[in-house]
């Protein structure tokens, strides 16, 4: 009789836990217990749903040509999301490459954890942004590119995908102090298990590289955040180590210096801004939840890092905003490499020949990005009317611009173009103009424009619009023409 009672207790509450909504809230991946991949249309139920919950609002931020949206999840615990001043602002976005959807996975997992209350702890010290599907045709298609073949990782400087252009309006809408762009790596690379073995890392963290950015950030993330992370990833039992990219037979270093991807394209601008790469296996969902979990767990980590930093954060990242500010007549690196350091770094990794997991001492291990060329910031640069898909792209990136008031102006500087060589830099070759410095005095068209350099974009500027610079305009199919002018189109004012 006990028995029974007991019984009918359990399924009186049983139904009364549901009918009340207190049930806990799955992602779709963990209700199927990460048998299958999240569907474009199961990400959207899911978001509606958790669109219920206090703290969440869910916003639609793009449409693609197939109709599918991209949409950014805000989580806050002080509505409306940004206006408590005194938090620190995350943004988490993943799957810019479709057939890497570990970051989806664990980011879905993430905003039910939210839903649920389980970042009540974090959610007092910091705002999140979550954009969990950048690439939703690519997912659905399990390709890298876009339907229309744009790797969206490769598209922060033209911003031709509508994605990524969101993406984008969503950092100078909150202007977030912290990103994080989740990808995966290929532990099965040829280039890796040709000498003998293969990397085995759950998670691999990349930092700023581009020696441009903040040195007191980059120093922030080698000296306090890694470090941390890294503790609380093998608390959890995952291996994490620093991204690589290279192989044993060539040269090993970390990844691009590069303003075109979703971590430099933000770390330019003053950020501290991290990629995050989880293990990609041999199938796009074999060992789905380990890849989804330790993800999840390496972003955790992170935003548990900055809920107790944010004093920090905050005044590290508002002293490299004010830096930006005062950009003009100050150095700016326009061509570098990367090069061997005193640095040492082990990697898990199984050897193929006895079947053994060790560690791996990285070699050669090119740890340090160079400066080899530099150029002195403008005061502004004048970029003519007739160069009317310059002023477009400056016009999608929000920078600040004002017409040209004189027509005849002194003690402009242009550049002559005298001969264009080549360079291999980051394994790719790069054109190298000879140029020659050239002050004058223009008769200037109407509609020119006027880019000032004090402003928040003023790194990104230099690199984009210097005709040295490796990362430039020049490398560009839409701009490469420049470098067969007799003069580089664009002018520069320095007092």
């Amino acid at each position: 009789m006990m028995f029974i009672s007991r019984f009918i207790f359990s399924i009186l509450l049983f139904v009364v836990t549901h009918a009340t909504g207190n049930s806990q809230l799955l992602s779709p991946a963990e209700e199927r217990n990460f048998s299958i991949l999240t569907s474009y249309n199961e990400l959207q139920n899911f978001l509606a749903r958790v669109s219920k919950k206090p703290g969440v609002e869910v916003t639609h931020i793009a449409t693609l040509e197939s109709g599918r949206s991209v949409s950014a999840v805000l989580l806050t615990n002080s509505p409306p999301f940004g206006s408590d001043t005194a938090k620190v602002r995350v943004l988490l976005f993943a799957q810019q490459h479709g057939d890497e959807p570990s970051g989806k996975e664990a980011l879905l997992t993430l905003l039910a954890k939210a839903a649920n209350g389980d970042m009540n702890s974090i959610l007092r010290y910091v705002d999140v942004i979550v954009i969990p599907q950048m690439n939703p045709d690519g997912s659905e298609l399990q390709q890298r590119r876009t339907a229309d073949t744009v790797d969206l990782n490769r598209n922060h400087v033209l911003l031709s995908s509508p994605a990524v252009k969101a993406l984008h309006d969503v950092y100078f809408r909150w202007l977030p102090h912290v990103t994080l762009d989740i990808h995966e790596y290929g532990s099965f690379s040829t280039s890796w298990s040709d000498s003998g073995f293969i990397k085995t890392g759950d998670v691999q963290l990349g930092m700023l590289t581009n020696p441009n950015t903040s040195p007191a950030i980059r120093s922030y993330q080698h000296d306090r955040i890694y470090p941390f992370l890294s503790e609380r990833m093998k608390r959890t039992g995952y291996s994490f180590h620093e991204y690589i990219v290279g192989s044993p037979r060539d040269r090993i270093r970390h990844s691009t210096t590069e303003i075109n991807d979703g971590r430099q394209s933000f770390g330019i601008l003053g950020s501290l801004s991290f990629i995050q790469e989880g293990r990609k296996w041999k199938t796009i969902d074999e060992q789905l939840e380990r890849r989804a979990r330790s993800q999840l767990a390496a972003v955790e980590a992170l935003l548990e890092f900055v809920a107790k930093s944010v004093a920090e954060i905050r005044l590290l990242v508002n002293n490299e905003r004010q830096r930006l500010m005062q950009l003009p007549g100050t150095d700016v690196v326009v061509r570098m490499d990367h090069f061997a350091g005193d640095d040492s770094l082990k990697i898990p990794v199984h050897w193929l020949s006895n079947g053994r997991d060790t560690l791996w001492t990285v070699k050669p291990y090119h740890s340090v990005a160079k400066p080899l060329v530099t150029v002195r910031a403008p005061r502004v640069y004048l970029v003519p009317a007739s160069n009317k898909d310059l002023i477009l792209l400056l016009e999608r990136h929000n920078i600040p611009m004002k017409p040209m008031l004189k027509r005849n102006i002194e003690n402009v500087a242009e550049y002559l173009i005298e001969n264009v060589g080549e360079e291999i830099l980051e394994e790719d070759t790069l054109p190298v103009p000879v140029i020659k410095h050239h002050p004058t005095r223009l008769a200037l068209q109407a509609g020119t424009v006027v880019v000032p350099i004090g402003q928040l974009h003023s790194l990104f500027l230099v690199t984009l619009l210097e005709p040295q610079s490796m990362w430039g305009l020049a490398k560009y199919p839409a701009f490469e023409s420049y470098l067969r002018q007799a003069s580089w189109p664009i002018l520069r004012i320095e007092k």
